[in-house]
């Protein structure tokens, strides 16, 4: 016969494990952090298109745009707030993004050095489920 005592009393001493934390998916993750690079541009910008200048962007006219799009910035850059300002539809969508006039802005109001820095940035890899993590943690707080 088994002495059962000795084996509860081993469980016993075991830790408890903690129960592991549910990650959300990473779709989930990208909305969520869509939502606050769109709430921190807005505040900070305006309702003026970045590129053409247009006034009193509303509703499905207000876009936030990528000056490095995001098929070539990569992880780093998609939710970056320093690549991202307000466009109206027809420069974000019609036009691409219209990247002369979005270029020349950036260079105007920021510097030579800032947007050579975004360029840069492509380059930059990061596992992107651990940088939207921290980013949307970040945002939550501006």
């Amino acid at each position: 016969m088994t002495d059962f005592s000795n084996i509860i009393k081993k469980a016993k001493k075991q830790p408890k494990r903690k129960p592991k934390k549910k990650k959300i998916s990473i779709s989930k993750l990208q909305k969520l952090l869509w939502v606050e690079c769109k709430r921190i541009i807005r505040q900070k910008y305006g309702n003026i298109c970045y590129s053409c200048g247009k006034t009193g962007l509303v509703g499905s006219d207000w876009h936030t745009g990528h000056f490095i799009p995001n098929s070539s910035g990569g992880a780093f850059l998609r939710y970056n707030l320093s690549n991202l300002r307000p466009q109206c539809y027809h420069c974000n969508v019609n036009l691409g993004g219209n990247g002369v006039f979005y270029y020349r802005e950036l260079v105007r109001r920021e510097g030579t050095e800032y947007v050579e820095q975004l360029i840069a940035d492509k380059n930059k890899i990061v596992k992107a489920y651990d940088h939207y993590e921290q980013l949307l943690e970040l945002y939550r707080t501006l």
